[in-house]
């Protein structure tokens, strides 16, 4: 089964755009790792910045209000006693521990260490357990080297940076009842004294990486979606004009062949025409049928010239006011010997068009109802008015329908999408021709033609155009509307 372009173009648009999204994430979730990367190595330097900063002071907050790198990271700094109330605090922390946070930690180190970060990534709160390492317990790494005196921990000769990294990360504190800190490190009175160790620090540009992701991601989802769908119509539009263009060469090189064609068949059939007179004179009475037969014939080939000939020629003409129901009533009177144009018609509905192009676009509906094989008595015309004053108002502007029906056989559901198309035709006398030219003699003068069946049987074909308000007083013509107003 064949599946229509716009149905495939618009699976291709979808899974492109899908495409587009999962490398919209693959990036975004590349920028995310990268930052959260960059994060933690700088708190890894925040922290080893920090330890360094206490071999020249003797607490953390002179520590950190002493270099302006760990001032600007480091919101808060706190230590909680077990009682879970503050001993000391720097910078803003909560009054009391909350040990419930501690079930929401997404990185928990073996050395009572606990990573928090926020929702939005600004903050990554650490947490120290200063009491789950002790000295003697049988899980306790190796008591650290002794450090240096104060003096020569101000000289600098010893950072607490070089120790091994496997004992470095560690906060000991002594069991209960030992002595005290050593005086020469007086910071660790400060954790000796605390159950647990809080530290905020800021993350700005973490933060801000999450932040704009999240806020881009839908926008280049909208994005994507809008360009793909775009492209596919742009591509559409393309086939379509590339379709009219071969549409139009064909039209050409038909038009020249029939335009040869007819100039060649009408010498012929002139002269048929003339020698069955002929022989209408020598032979009285004798054959008559038979020439009556080629006769017709000669008449229905030189009625298709004529009609291609219509078509072959300029469209538009030369556009005129024509008042819609004296101009119907002349044509139905002479094609029906009788008035068809409804007494609940409009009487001022003017048009502008070309009056020979008029005559044979109304000639030829009009004909098509006649060989529909409903009754005669059952085709009318209906002149109405839409978007303007009213139906019956002589508002200029307005929408002229001029409506023609019938009760004949109706249009099979099969052929609803090409009965305006060149030479097609579902009667067996048909030509095919004059639908396809007055739709191009109407959309050349501004208007539009449609058809349906109408309920009960037969059809109505409805001509639309911008009116023109009563003759002679020439008003701008109205847009044509996408609703079908007129008689049924």
């Amino acid at each position: 089964m064949k599946v229509p372009i716009r149905t495939s173009t618009g699976i291709a648009a979808v899974f492109c755009w899908l495409l587009l999204s999962a490398l919209t994430v693959f990036i975004i979730l590349g920028m995310r790792d990268r930052a959260r990367l960059i994060r933690d190595n700088d708190n890894e330097r925040l922290f080893n910045m920090l330890f360094t900063s206490l071999r020249r002071y003797d607490d953390f907050g002179s520590a950190i209000e002493s270099n302006p790198l760990l001032r600007e990271r480091i919101a808060g700094f706190g230590v909680y006693g077990d009682d879970l109330a503050l001993t000391w605090s720097w910078g803003t922390v909560p009054p009391v521990f909350n040990e419930d946070m501690l079930e929401d930690a997404t990185v928990r180190g073996r050395n009572g260490r606990y990573t928090l970060p926020d929702r939005g990534g600004y903050r990554v709160k650490f947490i120290l357990n200063t009491e789950r390492i002790v000295p003697g317990s049988s899980s306790a790494p190796p008591a650290p080297p002794p450090l240096p005196p104060l003096h020569e921990r101000s000289s600098g000769r010893q950072p607490m940076s070089g120790m091994a990294p496997e004992r470095r990360n560690y906060i000991v504190r002594p069991e209960r009842g030992s002595p005290e800190a050593p005086p020469e490190f007086p910071f660790l009175r400060t954790l000796i004294s605390g159950k647990y160790l809080y530290i905020d620090i800021a993350h700005p540009v973490y933060g801000r990486t999450n932040t704009i992701t999240t806020i881009l991601f839908p926008f280049c989802e909208a994005a994507f979606l809008i360009l793909v769908f775009c492209i596919r119509s742009l591509y559409l539009r393309n086939r379509e004009y590339r379709e009219r263009i071969e549409a139009q060469k064909n039209l050409v090189v038909l038009g020249n062949a029939a335009s040869t064609l007819a100039h060649e068949i009408k010498n012929p059939l002139l002269s048929i025409r003339l020698q069955t007179g002929i022989l209408e004179k020598l032979f009285p009475g004798t054959g008559r049928d038979e020439i009556v037969l080629i006769n017709e014939e000669v008449d229905r080939l030189s009625a298709l010239t004529y009609r291609v000939n219509d078509y072959l020629r300029e469209a538009e003409g030369e556009r005129v006011p024509i008042n819609s129901c004296d101009f119907l009533r002349e044509v139905s009177v002479r094609l029906c010997g009788r008035d068809i144009v409804t007494a609940d018609s409009i009487r001022d509905g003017v048009i502008r068009m070309d009056a020979e192009r008029a005559r044979s676009v109304f000639e030829n509906i009009i004909r098509n109802a006649m060989e529909s094989g409903g009754p005669a008595e059952a085709i009318g015309v209906h002149i109405g008015r839409s978007g303007g004053s009213g139906k019956t108002g002589r508002g200029g502007g307005s929408i002229v329908v001029i409506s023609i029906f019938d009760r004949g056989r109706g249009i099979a559901p099969a052929d609803r999408e090409r009965i305006f198309d060149p030479f097609f035709t579902s009667k067996s006398t048909g030509t095919g021709i004059g639908l396809s030219i007055s739709k191009r003699f109407v959309e050349a003068a501004g208007g539009r033609i449609e058809a349906e069946n109408r309920e009960g049987g037969g059809v109505v074909v409805r001509v639309l155009f911008p009116g023109d308000g009563p003759a002679g007083e020439g008003e701008g013509p109205a847009p044509l509307p996408d609703s079908r107003d007129g008689a049924g």
